[in-house]
């Protein structure tokens, strides 16, 4: 095993790249922003994935956030059309940057993660949230039906019946209650998120890094044909309730607000 020691750490932006053989760390800490969906943070997040991959002893990535935000999604700004989005193809690229990447990805999911970002999150190979953290599936907050595969990857990492509820609801559930009605995903105390993470990349990181890489070739393509399908059919209901009136004043009047209950 390489001498981490010798390996400098990489800055891009508000993320950073800390590489500890045979573990390369991915963080956002767009603490401003809340981490949320920028042009400039998608693409200095696409710039930290090849610089943890691109080292020759990382054999696993830790995707991780601040302790209180994992990743809060879109900007008031892009919901209501005040800022001009990604182009769509861009969005399934960036939704998928964790998928797409060659070695294997935990999420270290400390923090909340709501709508986009729970999506960002899930699309890593293994994710560990906090029991005390919020985890909201919130398109429909705002009246804007799902993109990015959340229709595919939502269910397919949550459960079925609790990943639909999560996206019908639009509500924010906590991850104790995630775990106490069977969430598919690891769910920890909130100061165990970083040790659990890091313990299943040192377990994942025994085998021979091109055996991951293969391994991960196969993951790949089953996720990518589920979620493409995904894709295909979100789309036009997509567009379609980002014209609607609605979706402007929802989300002038609601946005930041998570819904925790069902009343």
């Amino acid at each position: 095993m390489s001498d981490s020691s010798a390996v400098p750490g990489q800055v891009f932006g508000p993320i950073s790249v800390q590489f500890e053989a045979p573990i390369a760390t991915v963080r956002f800490a767009d603490a401003e922003n809340g981490n949320t969906f920028r042009r400039e943070w998608l693409d200095h997040l696409f710039q930290a994935v090849e610089a943890a991959t691109g080292h020759p002893d990382t054999r696993v990535v830790i995707a991780a956030g601040m302790p209180s935000v994992f990743c809060a999604g879109a900007t008031r700004e892009t919901l209501v059309g005040i800022a001009d989005g990604l182009p769509l193809p861009e969005y399934r690229r960036f939704a998928r940057v964790f998928a797409t990447c060659p070695l294997p990805v935990v999420a270290e999911m400390q923090g909340h993660a709501l709508g986009g970002g729970l999506v960002l999150g899930l699309y890593a190979d293994v994710a560990v949230l906090s029991e005390r953290s919020y985890y909201a599936a919130n398109f429909m907050q705002y009246g804007v039906a799902p993109y990015v595969g959340a229709t595919y990857v939502v269910p397919a990492k949550i459960g079925e019946a609790l990943g639909t509820e999560m996206l019908l609801t639009a509500r924010g559930y906590r991850g104790i209650e995630l775990k106490q009605r069977g969430c598919g995903v690891q769910v920890v105390a909130h100061d165990e998120v970083p040790a659990t993470a890091r313990n299943l990349a040192l377990m994942i990181a025994r085998s021979p890094r091109a055996s991951l890489e293969l391994l991960k070739r196969e993951l790949m393509g089953k996720c990518l044909a589920g979620s493409d399908a995904a894709m295909e059919r979100e789309l036009e209901p997509h567009m379609t309730s980002r014209e609607l009136p609605d979706v402007v004043s929802l989300t002038e009047e609601g946005y930041g607000l998570l819904r925790t209950t069902t009343s």
